[in-house]
């Protein structure tokens, strides 16, 4: 338990290290200015094999939300069309209270308007931060939870949004969202737990909104080309549950060229090296002849979200050559990463095969121009 709370620490730290003090030093009138409440019609989508029996209706889902407008004081907030930033608290039922029990999470949000007219907007919200899950997985007690093995567990959050201001101090906004819950796979069983839902919410303006400065946009590139190398780590776990940690690491390149202030695409290529690989194949009685055997080239496509020297990031690839094939060909990548000096980021990002996760990478990069 102790190195699951230090996992998800260091997960976490670095998004709260970038947005927190982003809200505290830029949200126009002072740190917060709205409050939101929301109730959410959610079920338990049975994304994997065997995972039906978790299915069991609908169920609530409640979030309060404490939010402020970006102020204008950097370019991307002039590219997002001064977005909110702030917040949220979540409680979800699950619907199984005697297998999956209930949820408790918090994370900072990004709320992004997409469209703005009259008194009507689009929006688009997410978020990441960590959740308490009262049941999990156990041996024996509750082997039907295949879902989650953690009591503490990364949550992400997603919703697109449509909102009708009522009055100065009054808006209403209804859409539909997906929340996720996962440990990363640092403990199995982890199929993860995905909650799509309809949401209702009710936002009150503590003070009348403030005046926000002309928006000065241009789709203007900051450079053309860029290449960033990473190199990260960590580590996941096999079934059956209860087994060791196996290390894990990625060597990782990227080309990208910015399409405006807000987008960048790329292409690369990733060396992945993994014990857990030695440990498969040696359970198919398919050792591998050398260190090198476990090498797993691949190559990826690139798509990041800019929010100034964060971004968000979504890759997907496919291995060129795997000794262990049993993950397939394919592999995807999500997570932040922040620039925090001219060439230098941190990365943290989480590498999956399709639903099912592999591991954490903890990484550092490096921009070669």
């Amino acid at each position: 338990m102790a190195k699951m709370r230090r996992s998800i620490f260091l997960f976490l730290f670095p998004v709260l290290l970038v947005v927190m003090p982003a809200a505290a030093r830029e949200s126009k009138g002072g740190v917060f200015s709205r409050i939101e409440g929301a109730a959410y019609a959610a079920w338990v989508w049975p994304h994997a094999p065997n995972m039906d029996q978790l299915h069991t209706g609908l169920f609530p889902m409640f979030h309060l939300g404490l939010s402020g407008t970006l102020n204008g004081a950097k370019p991307w907030h002039h590219a997002y069309n001064f977005p909110d930033i702030g917040i949220t608290l979540m409680f979800a039922d699950l619907g199984y209270p005697e297998v999956l029990g209930r949820a408790f999470g918090a994370f900072p949000h990004i709320l992004l308007p997409l469209a703005r007219k009259g008194k009507l907007s689009l929006n688009f919200r997410y978020g990441l931060g960590v959740a308490w899950l009262t049941n999990h997985f156990s041996e024996p007690g509750n082997e039907g939870n295949i879902a989650i093995s953690n009591p503490l567990n990364i949550l992400m959050n997603t919703s697109l949004e449509l909102g009708f201001q009522l009055s100065e101090f009054f808006t209403i906004r209804s859409g539909f969202g997906m929340t996720h819950f996962s440990n990363g796979k640092t403990r199995t069983p982890n199929k993860g737990l995905n909650i799509p839902a309809l949401k209702f919410a009710l936002m009150y303006n503590v003070k009348p909104a403030p005046e926000l400065p002309q928006r000065q946009y241009s789709r203007q590139r900051e450079a053309p080309w860029s290449i960033r190398v990473f190199g990260a780590g960590g580590y996941t776990r096999l079934y059956p549950p209860g087994g060791p940690a196996f290390a894990e690491y990625t060597l990782s390149a990227t080309l990208g060229r910015p399409l405006s202030q807000k987008i960048m695409l790329g292409a690369g290529a990733d060396v992945f090296w993994g014990y857990s690989d030695r440990e498969v194949l040696r359970r198919l009685d398919r050792e591998p002849a050398s260190a090198a055997g476990l090498l797993k080239p691949g190559l990826h496509v690139s798509y990041e979200q800019l929010f100034g020297k964060t971004s968000l990031i979504i890759q997907q690839g496919i291995y060129l050559y795997a000794a262990n094939n049993e993950d397939g060909k394919g592999y995807n990548r999500a997570g932040l990463r922040h620039q925090f000096s001219d060439k230098w980021l941190i990365s943290l990002t989480l590498k999956s095969h399709l639903f099912r996760a592999d591991y954490i990478e903890w990484g550092f990069g490096y921009r070669i121009f």
